[in-house]
């Protein structure tokens, strides 16, 4: 059995005024979609748009990568005991990650770094508590300035760090970071 499938000059123009229409409409209902829309106007996407869109999107995926970072050096610090090797680790894993990003991140990025490599060196004995507390405190200072960037998806909240005094006693020392709620 075999299917003939010649078509006709005129249906052949039909076929494909069809197929032309039917992608015209497909392309304006996706465009619809997703053109920006400023104040009830639609925005064109200018090159220079576009750009500040992709660095704005890649800039939130670095803040959400700092403060998982920020998470993990919390719950470091909040146990009665923290391990030189776990602490260490830690601090390695965080360089690793935060070394490179764009320029509106950087300052959260270089201070989370400089309070795992504290964390570290308070962990292995080479640290003091008060100085540890004092860097810890600056980095949460400039990762609330970066998470109040995010305001309309940030809210207050408290985080507290449990750190051991050197006997191994545990001192409650509560600091407040914005948690960031998706």
């Amino acid at each position: 059995m075999t299917l003939d499938l010649t078509l006709s000059r005129s249906q052949l123009i039909i076929t494909a005024a069809l197929t032309f229409v039917l992608l015209l409409a497909s392309l304006g209902v996706i465009g619809s979609r997703v053109t920006p829309v400023v104040a009830g106007e639609p925005v064109v996407l200018t090159p220079a748009r576009w750009t500040a869109a992709a660095l704005a999107r890649q800039a939130r995926a670095e803040t959400d990568r700092i403060y998982a970072d920020a998470e993990a050096l919390a719950t470091l610090l909040d146990a009665p005991r923290t391990d030189p090797v776990a602490a260490m680790l830690l601090a390695q894993g965080i360089y690793a990650r935060q070394r490179n990003g764009t320029s509106a991140t950087a300052p959260a990025r270089q201070a989370l770094i400089a309070a795992a490599e504290a964390a570290a060196r308070y962990a292995a004995g080479t640290l003091s508590e008060r100085e540890l507390i004092l860097i810890v405190e600056e980095a949460l200072y400039r990762l609330s300035r970066l998470l109040a960037a995010d305001e309309p998806e940030t809210t207050g909240g408290s985080l507290s760090i449990q750190l051991p005094d050197r006997n191994g006693a545990p001192r409650l020392w509560t600091v407040l970071l914005p948690l960031v709620v998706k």
